[in-house]
């Protein structure tokens, strides 16, 4: 006879919730500030620092650490701007009243000297690079000499009779008072009349059939006749006399009249960007102060000539031109409160004597007259798009460029606007940005924020409000970037308050002092918002990377409770290895960890990760909270 046993039924397991690899949501949603710890999403956290996501967004881990590139600063006060790229192999940037190269880690050497300590841009163009400050623009060619800019001297007019007239050729240039008149002989003149009278008293120097002549030996010259200067080759120690009638421009005079103000048009600019329709052939200049709405334009592919009639006037001077970026085949103007754009249009071509001249006109549209920029060193281009910041309202990226279509710019930082808004608006004004390897780097203050756009890519689905909340932004500390440097992989940075560059590095310390590195879940109600609940037992899976003590908090409506967890998911590397955690093993199988809340009869339940220790790494990869549904809420 059979001997039958009633086993009790198997409980049932209890509900997961589950997080990061092997569930369908990563941990890579980011901070939100902006709505309630219970209402953002399942993977974003409402509060965190110093955190990452690698790997494709599998793996939250803490930031790298930051050392000094030369240990000793220059001194006080902060870089005043650097080339974001490396010139000839070597990083440049300026700091008090110098321009420095730096090879590597070496010490920085100095270029150029006698600068206006203020703040300013290098741009590249034509095969050198350009810095301008408000007061200076300076030129560094590959060899890394530097020196002012030697301004082109115009032709002004051809063709020109003795008596004046003559034909218009090239305008004046800005940089310089100095110009060039092309005149005709006509085999009897003596006297040969300029378009201006009140000449510089800078000597006139003037060829004749390509032979220079000298001032006072084979000409003279009255510079305050009225109503226009002339030189005179009846005059002098040796005269030359009248010249005989040759090739048409056969007598160059060369001569300067300064204009009050015009060099400092361009001088006292503080940016510079390229531009020419589908290239990139002209310089413009914006920033100075006493023309605020105004942009200013180079000559073809000559960073020496700024033609005096070449600028735009963008929409009224009462509201800034800020900043400049290159959207396709437009060149996007962002003022303080509206946006514009112009284009390369209606190339003119005129011929003189057989020289050929090609003008070009930059018409200006208007984009949006709701949003602008006043954040100037947060424009980047972002996949195609440009994104830019604005101290009231937040960051924004333009999608296009339709003419007036307020449509086209979309907020993307809700979720970190909170902590944005609550900095100075000193710290707005001066922050700085970089796009290196799918991220983009806002600065503020120590403060940084990063927008990680490989995994969470900006996408138009017509709900503006869920578009930017399900932005991924990762806060850091301790971050005190003034202007970026890139090289492949590796990010530098110019420090605020020292006279030296950081960068990043894989070992987890700040300057030797350890990173506080804290992720912490949303509010979870597990979607039962009226059921108490409880939470026995917990996993996580840390990534492989060495001994590291976690500090876990277990947050409810009850309270809070604390524990370290030592986490020793050992995978050796020498690039990381530092003494105070040394160990020989390695683990490449990082096993899931048990670790025991006993948060009993709750509806919220929060868990945080922290780690502050020197040379620990905190990473995660998944988390799974197991729940028992306890009864309702009475």
């Amino acid at each position: 006879m059979a001997i039958i046993i009633n086993r009790p039924p198997r409980m049932p397991e209890p509900a997961e919730l589950k997080l990061g690899v092997g569930s369908n949501i990563l941990l890579d949603g980011g901070i939100n500030l902006r709505n309630d710890p219970t209402q953002i999403q399942d993977n974003q956290s409402p509060f965190m620092q110093n955190m990452l996501p690698y790997d494709n967004g599998s793996i939250l881990g803490k930031r790298p650490g930051q050392r000094y590139v030369y240990s000793t600063s220059l001194g006080s006060g902060g870089i005043n701007g650097a080339y974001e790229r490396l010139w000839s192999g070597e990083k440049v940037f300026a700091w008090g009243t110098a321009i420095y190269r730096q090879d590597g880690s070496s010490a920085p050497v100095a270029i150029m000297s006698g600068l206006s300590n203020r703040k300013g841009k290098f741009y590249p163009f034509n095969g050198k690079l350009y810095y301008i400050n408000g007061a200076d623009f300076v030129e560094i060619d590959e060899s890394f000499i530097a020196s002012a800019v030697t301004p082109y001297v115009p032709t002004l007019l051809i063709s020109t009779p003795p008596d004046g007239g003559g034909t218009p050729y090239e305008q004046a240039n800005l940089l310089t008072p100095r110009f060039k008149i092309s005149f005709s002989s006509d085999g009897s003149a003596t006297k040969y009349y300029l378009p201006f009278t009140g000449l510089d008293p800078d000597p006139v120097t003037i060829e004749v059939n390509g032979d220079p002549k000298t001032e006072g030996v084979h000409f003279t010259v009255d510079r305050s006749a009225t109503p226009y200067a002339y030189v005179d080759f009846a005059g002098g120690s040796s005269p030359l006399g009248a010249i005989p009638a040759g090739a048409p421009n056969n007598v160059i005079v060369t001569a300067a009249k300064t204009v009050a103000g015009n060099a400092a048009k361009i001088k006292n600019c503080r940016y510079l960007i390229d531009y020419g329709g589908e290239n990139d052939t002209r310089l413009f200049a914006w920033g100075n102060p006493n023309y605020p709405n105004r942009v200013f334009r180079s000559g073809l592919l000559d960073a020496s000539y700024w033609p005096e009639n070449e600028f735009s006037d963008v929409g009224s001077s009462s509201e800034a031109v800020v900043a400049c970026a290159k959207h396709y085949d437009k060149l996007v103007y962002l003022k303080e409160r509206s946006l514009y754009f112009t284009v390369y249009s209606n190339p003119v071509t005129q011929g003189f004597w057989g020289a050929t001249q090609i003008g070009a006109s930059f018409p200006l549209y208007p984009i949006n007259a709701a949003v602008g920029c006043d954040m100037p060193d947060t424009v980047q281009i972002i996949d195609n798009n440009v994104v830019f910041f604005n101290s009231r309202t937040g960051g924004h990226i333009l999608v296009s460029t339709q003419i007036k279509d307020e449509r086209n710019v979309f907020p993307i930082a809700g979720n970190i606007l909170p902590a944005l808004l609550a900095h100075s608006p000193a710290e707005l004004a001066a922050a700085s940005s970089v796009d290196h390897d799918g991220r983009y780097w806002l600065c503020v203050g120590d403060a940084a924020y990063v927008w990680d756009y490989r995994i969470s890519p900006y996408v138009t689905t017509g709900d503006v409000s869920t578009d930017e909340a399900r932005l991924s932004w990762f806060p850091m500390t301790g971050i005190n970037a003034a202007c970026w440097i890139q090289d492949g992989p590796d990010l530098y940075y110019g420090a605020r308050d020292a006279g030296r560059l950081v960068e990043f590095h894989n070992n987890y310390n700040d300057f030797g002092s350890p990173i506080d590195a804290v992720w912490r879940s949303k509010r979870w109600n597990f979607n039962l918002p009226h059921w108490l609940k409880t939470i026995k037992k917990a996993w996580f899976t840390a990534k492989a990377g060495g001994y590291s003590k976690y500090t876990i908090r277990y947050i409810s409506e009850n309270g809070e409770t604390v524990a370290v967890e030592e986490v020793n998911v050992n995978s050796f590397r020498w690039n990381t290895a530092a003494w105070d955690t040394w160990t020989w093993g390695v683990n490449e199988y990082p096993p899931p960890i048990l670790i025991k809340p006993k948060a009993k009869k709750v509806v919220y339940f929060q868990i945080e990760f922290q780690n502050n220790r020197l040379n620990e790494i905190l990473a995660l990869i998944n988390i799974v909270v197991p729940f028992m549904i306890v009864s309702k809420v009475k």
